[in-house]
């Protein structure tokens, strides 16, 4: 299956310049390297994070036809699986979407998928990373955003191989923190929580959708 609605960690930071002076992934290394030392990493890295498929199995069926941005750190197998489930969701090219030429007519997606990320970009510019994605897509887009949580022995693992693995000192953020981001960055959103944390946590993953009246009155949640 194509991956070319994907970014890999090198090209979202391509495609994303720097944002207050920090890279989007800055960094951090890929699966293409070799090494006993980088096999450890990522046999480690499958142990701390959730696989693709426990991830995809837990989001909520996505519109038939819609596009979708996926910015993540798995080279794609992310990606992979939500299209397993809906052959018909349009990949797009995350340069088309967040490069500095895009210009007014450039394709917006109406779901953007962000795993694995926001803990490689510091706190102090976070809420400016998800504000441009916002800037960036549908007026009606849907956000997916899964996370790793602080604390305990797995959560501890998981620091430890995403550091080794990126060159920097990475920060997780717990549930609450991510909400709070999410509610200055994407204002009149509503936040949902999916139930990967409660089978593979620290891992979580939270669906942001902008809260419409109509949809509320007809009994359809925000």
């Amino acid at each position: 299956m194509s991956r070319a609605g994907h970014a890999g960690p090198g090209r979202v930071a391509r495609v994303m310049g720097a944002i207050g002076g920090v890279s989007a992934l800055p960094g951090r290394v890929t699966t293409g390297k070799t090494g006993l030392f980088a096999r450890a990493c990522q046999a480690w890295h499958r142990i701390a994070f959730s696989h693709a498929e426990a991830i995809a199995a837990c989001l909520p069926a996505l519109p038939e036809h819609a596009s979708i941005l996926a910015l993540t750190a798995d080279d794609g197998a992310l990606l992979e699986f939500v299209l397993g489930r809906n052959p018909t969701l349009r990949p797009l090219d995350p340069a088309d979407v967040l490069g500095d030429d895009a210009g007014p007519d450039a394709s917006r997606p109406d779901v953007v998928l962000l795993a694995d990320v926001l803990h490689h970009v510091p706190p102090a510019h976070r809420e400016a990373y998800l504000a441009r994605l916002l800037e960036r897509a549908a007026p009606e887009a849907l956000f997916i955003v899964k996370e790793f949580a602080p604390g305990g022995p797995r959560s501890m693992l998981g620091w430890a191989v995403d550091c080794l693995r990126s060159g920097e000192v990475v920060q997780f953020l717990t549930p609450p923190e991510l909400r709070g981001l999410a509610a200055r960055a994407f204002p009149g959103f509503a936040a949902f929580w999916t139930p990967l944390h409660d089978y593979e946590p620290p891992n979580y993953c939270l669906l942001f959708r902008r809260l419409r009246l109509d949809r509320i009155a007809q009994g359809l949640g925000a």
